[in-house]
């Protein structure tokens, strides 16, 4: 009971000071260091957004890298494409001309047909 008591009176006299009035001086304090305190913000503030505009710029040309990048690759690709497409009829065509030649080369001519009569 003596400890309740000895708690209860030191919990009183912390809260004392909460009880005493502010004078003009101390709302006059208070309002400065409001006032530098947030005139310190708006510069952080400013700085902070001045850093996000480089940022936001680098980004931009970042993108715009990127973007050739791909513009580049989609060109290539489609390069890559016709050459392959052009391979593909080129290598028709010569087996079309070899294949011809060696049908020519294969066919029999009179002599041969009256030599193997004979």
């Amino acid at each position: 009971m003596k400890n309740i008591i000895v708690f209860s009176i030191l919990f009183c006299v912390i809260a004392m000071p909460a009880l005493a009035e502010l004078t003009v001086e101390d709302l006059e304090k208070i309002r400065q260091i409001v006032k530098d305190s947030e005139t310190e913000l708006k510069s952080e503030i400013e700085k902070t957004n001045s850093k996000l505009d480089e940022i936001e710029a680098r980004l931009r040309i970042v993108e715009t890298g990127v973007a050739e990048l791909r513009g580049r690759n989609i060109g290539f690709s489609v390069i890559k494409d016709w050459m392959v497409a052009i391979c593909a009829v080129v290598a028709i065509f010569i087996s079309i001309i070899a294949l011809r030649k060696t049908q020519s080369a294969n066919t029999p001519t009179p002599q041969d047909t009256q030599k193997a009569l004979s």
